[in-house]
């Protein structure tokens, strides 16, 4: 399990929790009780729930919120049936970084979890707490608003934001956890510009007994998709994944909306997926070791509420996946937690899912294993593999990847690492559409960390650094995309409690 640490301003307080609830910013009732499937396979849909609006941006006001711990999944090594491929690093350079933005920093939470969306006008950031609204040319638009307000959470503990801006709807979307209510928070605007309108918000309520840990969210054509693992509140023990599949079109009316919810017993960290391009199919993907093989498991699900909506699970046997070893840092000898072998970041685009998630290598020329950035493939219309490799460099810990794959077919990658000599930092890479099989491009520094990461409500037998970075990409520039990451400040907390984390917002022509 992870660990996510609140510091009051008097005290420092570390909790556990084992879920996450979802989020979306309305008022749904609880969908209790393990959902049905009938004969065909299909998802048994709740019916309509109501749901209300919310102002948009609220000034900030900070409160404390509890550190949140993940469950681990068992790694065991299993014999797998590929082998590990370590990407070729070509001197190609296609991409050029535009702008860098000072992001929002650090607010008694630790890690920021942060994430990035682009629309036409506006580029928004989530961290934990907060959330930040600038011009393209790096000009806030408003002061930083409260994440707990935003969502209609009150003063409820919040955590594990995302966002994410839809070219197809000209929409954003966004989600958290509300972790007193077993709820996740969803919102979407009514609107391409960000500061304009508002939000609706609706609340998808996971069983009393659970907390709905870390909501990942995804979208299609005609859905919208967002799962959790749910864990017992009172014991911590793991219970199983669960996903809600909702109306997309519902929610763009700001109207009452249609769902379905399903547990998914034997599962864990079903990732939705992103689609850039057309699809009516929501693709979700997990990772796992089963029967002797390292697995990627890829979820479709069909049909929209409330119609019958279907599942068809593909398993396709991988490369190793283990967990990375924690990452080490200069001036002193706590580590940063690498995260686990879970995926941080899936997209569809052209038939093709791309996912990516940290796991262990040895880097060419290097002795001992590190945490490296795994990236996979998958052609959807078969299910094969396109391209299974790990990235890896000689003496540094790579972690927290983010992905999207540019109109071009160019991916962006952007992602965090350290070393002995190098304080956790921001990099990124890209593969060109005309670049080789299995390689990436020489990397660049962003961000350098200026300090470690020792916050000492953070730091346990690894320090928390991150559950995910993030990449947006421009909707009206084709070469367009921004990154968002996390970094070491070297800035002393107020209390003396250890150095304080910071984020980058950078935008890059690729």
């Amino acid at each position: 399990m992870y660990h996510r640490i609140i510091k009051s301003s008097k005290a420092v307080f570390v909790f556990t929790i084992l879920v996450s609830a979802q989020f979306i910013i309305t008022s749904l009732a609880p969908a209790y009780g393990t959902p049905e499937w009938d004969s065909h396979g299909k998802i048994i849909p709740d019916g309509k729930k109501s749901m209300k609006h919310l102002e948009h941006h609220k000034k900030i006001t900070k409160h404390s919120i509890p550190l949140r711990k993940h469950a681990k999944m068992n790694t065991a090594m299993v014999p797998p049936t590929q082998q590990q491929i370590l990407a070729n690093i070509t001197s190609s350079r296609n991409y050029t970084m535009n702008s860098i933005i000072d992001g929002l920093g650090y607010d008694n939470v630790t890690p920021p979890d942060v994430q990035v969306a682009v629309g036409p006008t506006n580029v928004m950031e989530m961290v934990n707490l907060q959330g930040q609204v600038w011009t393209k040319a790096g000009t806030p638009v408003a002061e930083p608003f409260d994440l707990g307000s935003f969502f209609g959470a009150g003063e409820d503990a919040v955590s594990d934001p995302k966002v994410l801006y839809d070219n197809a709807s000209q929409r954003w979307f966004a989600s958290i956890t509300d972790i007193p209510a077993s709820t996740v928070k969803v919102a979407v605007s009514d609107s391409s510009d960000a500061t304009k309108g508002i939000f609706c918000l609706y609340s998808l309520v996971s069983f009393q007994s659970a907390i709905a840990d870390q909501p990942i969210l995804g979208i299609s054509g005609d859905k919208v998709t967002v799962s959790v693992n749910d864990f017992d509140w009172n014991t911590g023990q793991f219970r199983f994944a669960q996903f809600w599949v909702l109306n997309k079109s519902d929610m763009m009316s700001c109207t009452p909306l249609d769902y379905v919810t399903k547990v998914m017993p034997g599962h864990f960290s079903i990732h939705p997926v992103q689609s850039l391009t057309d699809t009516s199919t929501q693709y979700m993907a997990s990772t796992s070791n089963m029967a002797g093989q390292s697995l990627v498991n890829v979820y479709s699900v069909n049909g929209v509420p409330p119609n019958p909506v279907s599942l068809a699970i593909t398993q396709v046997a991988t490369s190793p996946i283990s967990d990375p070893p924690s990452a080490v840092q200069p001036s002193t000898s706590l580590l940063v937690d690498a995260g686990d072998s879970r995926i941080q970041d899936a997209i569809f685009a052209n038939d093709t899912l791309w996912i990516t998630h940290d796991n262990k290598c040895i880097p060419s020329n290097d002795t001992i294993p590190r945490s490296c950035l795994h990236f996979i493939e998958i052609n959807t219309k078969d299910m094969k593999i396109k391209q299974d490799f790990d990235f890896g460099i000689k003496n540094e810990y790579l972690f927290y990847p983010a992905i999207k794959e540019m109109p071009s077919g160019n991916l962006f990658v952007a992602y965090g690492f350290s070393s002995a000599t190098a304080y956790p930092g921001v990099a990124v890479t890209e593969q060109a559409i005309t670049d080789p099989k299995n390689s990436l491009q020489s990397p660049d520094v962003v961000q350098p960390g200026n300090g470690p990461v020792d916050l000492l409500f953070g730091c346990g037998g690894s320090c928390r650094y991150g559950d995910y970075f993030g990449v947006g990409l421009d909707p009206i520039d084709s070469k367009g995309v921004w990154i968002a990451g996390e970094y070491g400040t070297g800035e002393q907390d107020m209390d003396g409690l250890g150095q304080a984390w910071g984020t980058i917002v950078a935008s890059f022509t690729g």
